[in-house]
């Protein structure tokens, strides 16, 4: 496929995935230590990272920066931040609808969009829980779903390319 190199996109791109994956292995590592391990906080916070590049591997623009005798090529994230809705919005319709239905079909009685709000802020709740913001209120449950699914999904797709329209 030759598309121009400023405007391509790769569904998902593996850079961005690649770090959601070693944030999620943390996730496992943590997740597998004994209850009062006092490691609830670093598990909840790699678990929502993971969650978001995951999501923001579905919408990364590829960057090419020319060196010398190749391209350099980085992934961008088309949203900035960390608001989970935000980014699933900018996912492209087909890739979020995609993703949306397969959810629905994994979990039957569950919708992505709401399972993605009731972890909304949660990047920051488990990074500063001692101001009190709440971050013991968030369902784990749906967190580790969320993580769990989203790595299959980014894995099993099948890689595709595309103009950035």
């Amino acid at each position: 496929m030759n598309l121009p190199r400023k405007k391509r996109r790769n569904f998902p791109d593996h850079q961005v995935r690649d770090a959601a994956n070693q944030f999620d292995d943390a996730r496992l590592l943590l997740e597998a230590q004994p209850p009062g391990s006092g490691l609830l906080l670093p598990l909840v916070n790699n678990a929502v990272v993971a969650l978001e590049l995951y999501l923001k591997s579905l919408g990364a623009i590829a960057v090419y920066t020319p060196s010398p005798e190749v391209s350099i090529v980085t992934a961008e994230a088309e949203v900035k931040g960390h608001g989970l809705i935000l980014i699933l919005e900018s996912i492209p319709d087909d890739v979020r609808h995609s993703l949306e239905e397969a959810y629905t079909a994994r979990y039957t009685d569950r919708v992505l969009r709401d399972d993605l709000k009731k972890c909304e802020g949660l990047f920051v709740a488990s990074r500063y829980a001692f101001e009190g913001n709440g971050s013991d209120s968030y369902p784990f449950v749906p967190l580790r779903n969320l993580c769990s699914f989203l790595r299959d999904f980014v894995w099993k797709m099948k890689t595709f390319a595309r103009r950035d329209l």
